[in-house]
């Protein structure tokens, strides 16, 4: 799959219709910024569509209803992948030290990492009885 390119506004979109499902523009908007101009949340969401990261359905009279053609997840792995290159310069190792320097991890999550970072288990071979 191609790489992701989201500008932090058209994030802010897909974040909305991601947590939603669907959406109108007007709902979008609403959740974003109130304060945007219809047509500036529309014309964003209308390169989203040209992206292929959104499509839509007729909704009542003229509105349009958006939905996230790609899932949060491809977005988050495109988007990471890009962090990891671009600025820990392909080291997982800075990016995860990075994040525990500056963030606050409860018991139960670093516990969760502890078992993350574990080797995975050797298969026995028949002949280790």
């Amino acid at each position: 799959m191609t790489a992701l390119h989201l500008t932090q506004r058209e994030l802010d979109i897909m974040s909305v219709l991601w947590d939603l499902g669907e959406a109108t523009v007007t709902e979008v908007r609403d959740r974003v910024d109130p304060a945007l101009a219809y047509t500036s949340i529309s014309s964003m969401i209308r390169t989203l569509e040209l992206k292929g990261y959104v499509s839509h359905r007729r909704g009542e009279g003229k509105t349009h209803v958006y939905y996230p053609v790609i899932d949060a997840e491809t977005a988050g792995e495109s988007t990471l992948d890009r962090v990891l290159d671009k600025i820990y310069g392909g080291s997982p190792l800075k990016l995860l030290a990075h994040l525990m320097e500056q963030r606050k991890f409860s018991a139960a999550e670093l516990a969760r990492m502890r078992e993350l970072l574990k080797p995975p288990a050797r298969k026995r071979d028949r002949g280790d009885r």
